[in-house]
C-alpha cells in the first residue's frame, strides 16, 4: 500500500502521464486496506485480491512495434484513397496554367493534299494529279480574351495546390484525432473498469458485512448503485474504442493495437506569439483565406473576358505553301491549256476583328462577371474572419488548456487524498460507507477529466498549426518519441 506520507510532487508525477497507475494505486489502497469491523476471512480474501489485481493492471504490456503519429500519418499518406485522388486532381488543375500560356503563343499547321483526277472523255488530256501543302502561323498581337484565359489558369492551377494542401493538412488532422481519441478512450476504458473493480470489491465487503451483522442494506444498494453504474460506463467505453480503432484502421491500414499511450511531450512547447501575430498570420496564411485569394482571381480574370467582347481582335498572319499538278501523259495541248503547273505561294498579315453588335450578350456577362466578382471578396472576407476566429479559438485552447491540465493534475491529487482520508475516518468510523464510494466515483471522475484535458490540450496546438497552414512533420514528431511503460 502507498505510503501517506508521500509528497505531492511524487504523486504528481505518478499520476502526470499514467493514469494507469493512478488507477492501480487506488485499487491497491482499497484492496490493501482492511476493516475493523470486518471478520479474519474478508482480510485473507482483500489480500488475494490485491495480488491479482497488482499483476493484472498495474504492469503495462507494451507493444511489439510501437506506432507514432508520424508513422501514422506517413502511412496514411500513401494508403488513403482521398488523398491519392486529391494528388491526381493537382496535377490536372495544374495543367490549366500551361492551358492559359498556350492561347499567347504562336500556332503553326501544316496543311497538304494529294488528288487524282480522271479524264475518260476529254479528248486533249489524260488524268490529272495534284499536290498541296502549306505552312501557316498565327501570333496574337492583342486578344484581351486569351491573355484573361492565362490569368484563370494561373489562378484555377495555384487554387488546385491549395486544394492538395487542404486535402493534406485535412488528411493530418484526422489521423491525429483517431490517433488521440484511442488514447483517450483508452484511458476512460481503463478508468471504467478500475472503478467496476473497485465498486466490485465494495460490493462484495457490503453483502458480507451485512451477513455478519456488521453492515446495513443501504450500504449494499449503494455499492450495488455504483457498480451498475461502472458497468454501464465500461460498456459504453469498449463501444467508443472499437469506434476509434476503425476510424483509425481505415484511414491508415494499421493496428490500433500498435499504437502506445503517451508519456508526454519530447521536448516543451515553442514561445507562444502574441495572439494578435498569430491571428494576423491566420488571415494571411490560411488555407481557406489563400483558396479564396485565387477564387477571386479567377472572378477577376472572367471580368477580362468580359470585356474582350467589347473590343478588337489582331492577329499576326503568315503562310507559305505550293501546289503543283502534274497530267498523266501529258502532250502539247496539256502545256497549252495549263493542265501542268507548278506555284508557290507566300503570305503574311495582320487581320483585325472588330465586335460590332452581340445581341446584348456582351454586356449581360460583363454584368455577371462584375456581380461574381463581388460575391468572391465577400466571400475572402468572410474566410478572413473565420481563420481569425479558429486561431483565437485554438489560441485560447492552448494557453486555458494548459492551466486547465494542471488544475485537472491537482484535482486528481486531491482526489486521490481524499480517497484515503475517507477511507481512514470510516476505519475510525467518522465516515461512512456511502462517502467512501462517493470519493472513489468522483477520484475515477477525476483521471478521467485529466486525460480529457490532456488530449484537448495536446489537439489544440495541433489545431492552431492548421488554421495558420503551417502543420509540419515537427509537429507531429513532437508528440511521439516518448511512449509510457
Amino acid at each position: 500500500m502507498a505510503q501517506r506520507g508521500a509528497s505531492a510532487s511524487e504523486k504528481m508525477d505518478e499520476l502526470r502521464f499514467s493514469p494507469r497507475a493512478s488507477a492501480s494505486k487506488l485499487r491497491v489502497s482499497n484492496v490493501a486496506g482492511t476493516s475493523m469491523r470486518i471478520a479474519g476471512a474478508l482480510r485473507l480474501r482483500r489480500r488475494s485480491l490485491w495480488a491479482l489485481l497488482w499483476f493484472a493492471f498495474a504492469a503495462p504490456v507494451p507493444a511489439a512495434h510501437a506506432t507514432t503519429l508520424a508513422q501514422a500519418v506517413a502511412t496514411a499518406r500513401t494508403f488513403d484513397s482521398a488523398i491519392s485522388a486529391a494528388r491526381h486532381g493537382e496535377r490536372a488543375g495544374a495543367q490549366k496554367r500551361w492551358e492559359g500560356l498556350a492561347g499567347l503563343l504562336p500556332k503553326v499547321q501544316l496543311e497538304g493534299s494529294y488528288t487524282r483526277q480522271d479524264q475518260p472523255s476529254a479528248a486533249y488530256a489524260a488524268g490529272v494529279r495534284r499536290h498541296y501543302y502549306a505552312v501557316t502561323l498565327t501570333q496574337p498581337l492583342f486578344d484581351l480574351s486569351r491573355y484573361a484565359d492565362y490569368q484563370r489558369g494561373v489562378a484555377r492551377a495555384g487554387g488546385a495546390e491549395v486544394d492538395l494542401a487542404t486535402a493534406q493538412q485535412q488528411l493530418v488532422s484526422n489521423v491525429s484525432d483517431a490517433f488521440f481519441e484511442i488514447l483517450y478512450q483508452r484511458e476512460v476504458l481503463q478508468a471504467a473498469r478500475a472503478a467496476k473493480e473497485t465498486f466490485g470489491k465494495q460490493l462484495e465487503q457490503a453483502r458480507l458485512a451485512l451477513k455478519i451483522g456488521d453492515g446495513t442494506r443501504t450500504d449494499v444498494d449503494e455499492a450495488q448503485a455504483n457498480y451498475d453504474d461502472a458497468q454501464a460506463r465500461e460498456i459504453g467505453a469498449v463501444n467508443d474504442l472499437d469506434v476509434a480503432d476503425g476510424a483509425f484502421e481505415r484511414l491508415t491500414g494499421l493496428r490500433a493495437a500498435d499504437i502506445d499511450p503517451l508519456a508526454g511531450v519530447c521536448r516543451p512547447p515553442p514561445p507562444m506569439a502574441e495572439l494578435e501575430q498569430t491571428l494576423a498570420r491566420a488571415e494571411q496564411d490560411n488555407l481557406e483565406v489563400r483558396a479564396a485569394v485565387f477564387q477571386l482571381d479567377e472572378a477577376q480574370a472572367d471580368i477580362s473576358t468580359a470585356r474582350a467582347g467589347h473590343l478588337p481582335v489582331v492577329n499576326l498572319q503568315g503562310s507559305y505553301g505550293s501546289n503543283w499538278s502534274r497530267a498523266q501523259n501529258s502532250n502539247m495541248l496539256d502545256e497549252l491549256f495549263g493542265t501542268t503547273s507548278k506555284t508557290r505561294t507566300s503570305m503574311i498579315g495582320v487581320t483585325v476583328t472588330i465586335p460590332l453588335f452581340s445581341g446584348g450578350g456582351a454586356v449581360a456577362t460583363s454584368r455577371e462577371a462584375y456581380s461574381r466578382r463581388a460575391q468572391r471578396r465577400d466571400l475572402l472576407e468572410d474566410a478572413r474572419r473565420r481563420a481569425r476566429q479558429d486561431a483565437r479559438a485554438a489560441f485560447l485552447g492552448i494557453v486555458n488548456g494548459a492551466a486547465k491540465l494542471k488544475a485537472q493534475q491537482r484535482a486528481v491529487e486531491s482526489a486521490h487524498s481524499r480517497v484515503e482520508s475517507t477511507h481512514y475516518g470510516r476505519e475510525v468510523g467518522l465516515r461512512t460507507n456511502v462517502d467512501e464510494l462517493t470519493a472513489q466515483q468522483k477520484y475515477f471522475e477525476a483521471v478521467r477529466d485529466l486525460a480529457d484535458a490532456r488530449f484537448r490540450y495536446i489537439t489544440a496546438r495541433l489545431k492552431l498549426s492548421a488554421v495558420l497552414g503551417t502543420i509540419a512533420q515537427d509537429d507531429l514528431n513532437e508528440f511521439g518519441c516518448l511512449t509510457a511503460g
